[in-house]
């Protein structure tokens, strides 16, 4: 099977950034999440790094073209290792990210092959949430679960040392906004890649090793291709 480009898409609490690295550990192709290549870019002090860092550090969403460019900068220097596919996590949000990075694979000649929606209940996700704790650190940016994810020591990032906290947006009263904002958000975006058959559907609710499998076989099989009008019921 030759390499693919992949998008993951899905709300928050879906599970993206763990079934991204799952599958970039199957295929062996890299997994690029913004914002970790974000954060990478500010401790490194680039450039784009220090564009960025005044964005993060007040928490603040960072500019559709500045994120584009550090994601090209970012597949150039993964083809240099490995050409061929890789898994963007994290990016696109919106229509107009998504028509701003087929701008800039056009002009390559390449296309996003594959975007992976994680269907998961709000109920699951609410869940999920609950349980999720984040280091304040805007450099680091760890994310564990209680659950299925927890940190070495209790109540205390395994990278940075940093207390982790519930996020302002993981809390109950803020997660049912988040969802309906996702939703508005990303409802065109997901059709956008419908309507270019590009779209599989998978069900998120199951444990991450049964999501994986079921991700990992569309991927091989591309058996799942939801078209326009057809994602939001099947």
């Amino acid at each position: 099977m030759p390499d693919k480009r992949i998008v993951l898409l899905g709300p928050p609490g879906a599970g993206k950034g763990t079934q991204a690295q799952l599958l970039c550990d199957a295929l062996n192709i890299p997994h690029l999440a913004t914002g970790n290549l974000l954060r990478e870019a500010v401790a490194n002090g680039t450039p784009v790094g220090t564009t960025v860092k005044p964005y993060m550090e007040a928490g603040k969403l960072v500019p559709d073209e500045v994120v584009v460019d550090v994601l090209v900068e970012a597949i150039d220097a993964a083809k240099k290792n490995r050409p061929g596919g890789y898994v963007l996590d994290g990016f696109p949000r919106t229509l107009n990210q998504a028509e701003a990075l087929k701008k800039v694979l056009n002009a390559r000649g390449e296309s996003i092959d594959l975007v992976i929606l994680i269907d998961t209940p709000d109920s699951v996700i609410q869940e999920r949430l609950s349980q999720r704790r984040s280091c304040p650190d805007p450099l680091c940016g760890a994310v564990y679960n209680l659950t299925s994810k927890p940190p070495k020591v209790a109540g205390v990032c395994d990278l940075c040392g940093k207390k982790l906290e519930i996020r302002e947006d993981d809390k109950p009263e803020t997660i049912k906004v988040r969802q309906a904002q996702y939703w508005k958000d990303t409802a065109p975006l997901v059709e956008f890649y419908a309507r270019r058959n590009r779209l599989v559907k998978v069900p998120g609710s199951g444990d991450l090793d049964e999501v994986a499998a079921v991700i990992l076989k569309e991927v091989r099989e591309d058996r799942g291709i939801v078209t326009s009008g057809e994602w939001a019921k099947k």
